[in-house]
Formats: structure tokens, sequence, C-alpha cells
């Protein structure tokens, strides 16, 4: 409340996208201030993790999965999207307290250039997966004309889930040691170094109850399978992206009442 977006013909909406674009810009220029090779260092990260895992699971302890390879650097690059914005979503806001306490705009900016931002570094991810994807076996088949549908409901999913956040951690700054515990419990539930169809029984039906797990085997099935999925996970995976951003919005619009723990 006590604000109001302009209209599309209004002048402001050149403010309002100047604004993010300067926000985005902070980030980036926050994250490698100082570093001399900048953006390339975005990359470094995923690709000691990938190499790391690559190694552990085709050398060390190998799967009997065809082309695991490509389903394992499939889950990482899309888990490393998913990790940056839960864990980064509590900064949107408490980091921009002066901000939001001196000048009038949409709060919803916040957020909305925090995952711009992200989603900048992780398109260097993709650029990398890309030219990886050959050569690890990805077939092109007519399936990645699915991946979009997925890849958007994904994106759905995990930015309510940050709008949320970054509304909770405001007050409940604990809730960012509960993330930082949580993700990696989640990243070993999620079908990433492991393959659904592998698991027993009994473990698959609990694995069934993580609703991430639903976008990693799709993005599996289109990626590394060539598969295109189920119409009902499909469907599945737009319902609950769907869902998730729009209770985030929700949460995300008692904003003003928190503002004075920033």
């Amino acid at each position: 409340a006590g604000y109001r977006m302009p209209s599309s013909c209004s002048p402001g909406v050149m403010k309002w996208r100047d604004l993010i674009i300067n926000l985005v810009s902070k980030e980036i220029k926050i994250r490698y201030m100082g570093a001399t090779l900048g953006f390339v260092w975005s990359l470094g990260n995923p690709l000691v993790v990938t190499l790391t895992y690559y190694t552990v699971f085709t050398y060390i302890l190998p799967s009997s999965q065809d082309r695991f390879a490509l389903h394992l650097v499939t889950g990482i690059v899309h888990w490393m999207l998913l990790a940056q914005i839960v864990s980064q979503s509590g900064e949107w806001l408490i980091n921009n307290g002066n901000l939001i306490r001196k000048l009038r705009f949409p709060r919803l900016l916040l957020p909305i250039s925090g995952a711009l931002a992200i989603i900048v570094f992780w398109a260097g991810c993709m650029l990398v997966y890309a030219a990886l994807f050959a050569m690890l076996g990805g077939v092109f088949s007519r399936a990645l004309l699915f991946y979009p549908i997925v890849l958007i409901a994904f994106m759905a999913l995990i930015m309510g889930v940050g709008l949320a956040l970054s509304v909770i951690q405001v007050t409940v700054r604990d809730a960012k040691h509960f993330i930082d515990v949580f993700l990696p419990l989640l990243f070993w539930l999620t079908p990433i170094v492991w393959v659904t169809s592998s698991l027993p029984e009994g473990v698959a039906s609990i694995a069934a109850y993580n609703p991430i797990a639903l976008y990693f085997n799709s993005f599996s099935s289109i990626l590394h399978a060539g598969v295109v999925p189920d119409t009902r996970d499909l469907l599945l995976c737009v319902s609950m992206g769907a869902a998730s951003l729009f209770a985030g919005l929700a949460l995300f619009r008692k904003v003003d009442n928190v503002v004075e723990y920033l």
C-alpha cells in the first residue's frame, strides 16, 4: 500500500526501468568490486562444483545410468539458480533499508532487480552448459521446445519462495541460518546426483514428496533423455509455479508492515 505503479504511457515507466537497471548494476558491482576478472569469477564456483561432482560420480563412484554426466550437470546448473535466489532473497530488502525509507517507489522492484542480477550470472553458467551439452551426449530433439515452459514455471516457483523469504527475514533474522542448513539437505533429496528410477521403491515414495524433484525430473527428461515430460507433470510444474508466485506476491504486499524493522 501507499504507492501505485505508473500507467504504461506514463514517463514514470522509464524512471522505474532506470531504477531497476541501477539496482542490478549495483548488485553486480558489489559482488565483484576490485576483482580483476570480474564476471569470469561468477563461473569459477559453478565450474569447480560441477567438476567435483563429475569426477566423484563418473570415476570414483560411477553410475550405471547412461550419460549420467549430462544428468548431473543438468541438475547442478538448475540447482545453482534455486540456491542463489533462495539464499540471497533475504538481502533484497535488508540491504536496501535506507533506500526504502528515503524513496517512494514500488518495493517489488527490489526483488525483481535482485533476481535479475542472479539471472545474469546464471546465464553465464548456461552458456557453459550449452557448450558442453553436445559433448556430454545431449541430443537436440523436439523435447527442447518444452524446456522454456518448465524453466519459467521453475523460476516462478523459486521467485515466489524468494519473495516470501525476503519479507520473513526482515523480522526473523534467524531464518537465514535455517536456510543455510536446509538447502544442502534439499540438494541431496533432489534427483541431481541420483536418478529417481534407480531408487528402491520405499525410498522413491519418500522422495516423491519433494515438490522440487518434479522440476528436476522434467529438466532431466527434456535435456538428458530427450523425452517430453508427461502432460500431468507439465501441468503440475506450471500450477505449482503459479501458486508459489501468487502466494509470494500476496505476502510481499505486507512489506510496508515490516519497514520499521529495516
